[in-house]
């Protein structure tokens, strides 16, 4: 028998869960899972106000949110991630449907909850949010400003969200960010013309 999955639980699961985002590149920190989370419920508190019936699975939302990005190898049966989750007490239907969700949510979402958790990802990499991590990614790799400029306005062109209300928080985010990308550019273009010689 499932339970519902109590402050407690949920605080031994993320404890669980944060060192290993972190270890995951090197530029993650501790933060990363609760904005996850953070945004998954504020899209979740947004689509319930468009539709108050809308049904979802807390705990699964709470479980895909939390281990979305590890790994495959690290939330699998029989993982330490496996063996902490049915001493928590969930039921292996819950189990299995995470498994199932965790293997699909980003490229072919077919659960709310699946949906949710991939735009709230989704939302992570526009906007300002997005533009900062891609600066930070775009140092670790050695990137020109001009490659830069290139892969902000590539990732805020094809960021395709799932959820109308993600589409609706996004607007602006992506707009902020083409037009972050597009100024960037043309300051290189302008600054860094071959010299003549």
């Amino acid at each position: 028998m499932s339970v519902a999955l109590d402050p407690a639980a949920r605080a031994r699961i993320l404890d669980f869960v944060k060192p290993l985002s972190v270890s995951l590149d090197g530029m993650t920190n501790f933060g990363f899972v609760e904005r996850r989370l953070g945004v998954v419920e504020r899209l979740l508190e947004e689509s319930r106000r468009f539709d108050p019936a809308l049904a979802v699975d807390e705990d699964l939302l709470f479980l895909l949110a939390a281990f979305a990005g590890l790994p495959e190898r690290r939330v699998a049966p029989g993982s330490r991630a496996d063996l902490l989750l049915r001493s928590a007490g969930i039921a292996e239907e819950t189990l299995s449907q995470l498994y199932r969700s965790l293997r699909r949510f980003e490229a072919s979402p077919a659960r709310v909850e699946e949906s949710l958790v991939r735009d709230a990802g989704l939302l992570e990499t526009v906007g300002a949010y997005g533009v900062a991590q891609a600066i930070v990614a775009g140092v670790h790799d050695r990137m020109t400003l001009r490659e830069l400029a290139l892969e902000i306005d590539g990732k805020m062109a094809s960021a395709s969200f799932s959820t109308t209300v993600a589409r609706r928080l996004a607007a602006d985010r992506v707009e902020l960010g083409r037009h972050f990308a597009q100024c960037l550019l043309a300051e290189v273009e302008e600054f860094e013309k071959p010299i003549a010689g």
